[in-house]
């Protein structure tokens, strides 16, 4: 079952408004430099609108698999220690402010931690936690 990324409003307006930004800047650079901005502005449009509309999660048989442009983190289930809803703003896979966070056993908070952020987020948080049995109480 793939989900889809819920998406802010302020998260739609950062990307477009920097697409828009890096475009306009690179017109008012001379023609005969204007390729420099042009090597930097495709790839970092190219990769915000992937992330944008490319990030999705999948409860697999064992894992959860989530994918977020480029980016990719298969997270088994019996690894996971907690799971909680929360609008923790660390970067992560999630495009909007309404997250799941997971944690992961046998790893720090930094590198076993993954927010997530799917459109129907108690249905796949309650769908989560009855599918991860090693659960911290």
């Amino acid at each position: 079952m793939r989900i889809k990324s819920e998406v802010d409003l302020w998260f739609q307006l950062l990307v477009g408004t920097t697409i828009i930004f890096m475009i306009a800047s690179s017109l008012l650079i001379p023609l005969n430099e204007r390729w420099i901005m042009f090597i930097v502005t495709i790839p970092m449009t190219v990769f915000m609108l992937w992330l944008l509309l490319s990030t999705w999660y999948e409860l697999r048989d064992d894992h959860l698999y989530c994918v977020s442009g480029p980016f990719r983190e298969k997270i088994y289930y019996d690894k996971i220690k907690e799971v909680k809803l929360t609008e923790n703003m660390l970067s992560s896979m999630a495009l909007s402010r309404k997250r799941i966070e997971i944690r992961q056993h046998k790893k720090n908070y930094f590198m076993g931690t993954t927010m997530i952020s799917p459109t129907n987020r108690e249905e796949f948080y309650v769908e989560l936690r009855r599918r991860c049995k090693n659960l911290q109480k």
